[in-house]
């Protein structure tokens, strides 16, 4: 069974909750004290975060919440690539599904990591009543199936999140590398650390971890809020919905040709064996 790591402030209220479920369930896990930049100066601030790097990556500053985040999950990194073992990253207002226990925390190590990286369990800001809508809009290429687990690369990796994600020891230490030294970008810009630092990103269908955004106050979606610039007005909504679906359309092409070649390339390698 995977190592589970669970990232919360130290005093926060959201711990007795996640214990729960995982004690009920029989699984060791380890809290992970998050980073909590609120008390620290703006000089001191300023030290471990680069302004102009996230404002030329995101078009806007990062809060310190949101700095905070990446600098907690790369003190765990840290731990996952010295133990040399594949690890479970959650955060404290993580949802999990049966098959989090029943799938996920049994699966192989070695064959997950011989496949990705990363592998993003959840997404952030999605309720399960809308999952079966993203599934269709939003599908996998190039499935592998491990353990009964179907993991892919999904056309638009952005909006994940971190609530819940499976990292490689090599993915830690890929991790480690690439995001030394003061914070660039988001966290959860998984695009750019697949480009910037070289790491496979893929994604569990169904998903197995899900964000209580209804139900738990989140301090870094309140300051990121605060910075972004304001949404799109509705109507935009309305004129984007028929791009939507014929893009949709698209990705499903892209991957019935994908399974296609795969397949002819298959009854090729054996054609030339039996020869």
């Amino acid at each position: 069974m995977f190592n589970v790591h669970v990232i919360s402030l130290k005093r926060s209220v959201r711990r007795e909750s996640i214990a729960k479920v995982l004690s009920d369930q029989n699984v060791s896990f380890t809290f992970e004290d998050a980073f909590d930049a609120r008390v620290m100066s703006d000089s001191e601030f300023g030290m471990l975060y680069d302004d102009d790097s996230a404002r030329k990556r995101h078009g806007r500053s990062l809060s310190r919440a949101e700095v905070a985040c990446f600098i907690s999950h790369r003190e765990v990194w840290k731990k996952i690539a010295e133990s040399g073992h594949g690890a479970v990253v959650l955060e404290d207002d993580a949802l999990l599904e049966p098959a989090f226990f029943e799938r996920l925390l049994l699966a192989s190590d070695k064959q997950l990591a011989s496949i990705a990286d990363v592998v993003l369990l959840g997404r952030s800001k999605l309720r399960r009543a809308s999952a079966g809508r993203t599934y269709l809009y939003e599908p996998l290429k190039r499935v592998d199936l491990i353990d009964g687990m179907r993991i892919g690369i999904p056309f638009k990796q952005w909006t994940s999140g971190s609530v819940g994600y499976w990292i490689s020891a090599y993915g830690a230490r890929l991790a480690l590398g690439h995001t030394n030294g003061p914070v660039k970008a988001l966290l959860d810009d998984w695009p750019w650390h697949r480009d910037h630092g070289g790491m496979c990103v893929k994604q569990l269908r169904p998903y197995a971890v899900w964000e209580a955004f209804e139900t738990m106050e989140s301090s870094i979606e309140a300051h990121r809020r605060a910075l972004t610039p304001s949404l799109r007005a509705g109507w935009h909504e309305v004129v984007l919905k028929p791009l939507r679906v014929c893009r949709t359309g698209a990705r499903w092409m892209v991957i019935f040709v994908l399974n296609v070649t795969a397949r002819r390339s298959t009854s090729h390698v054996r054609a030339a064996k039996h020869e």
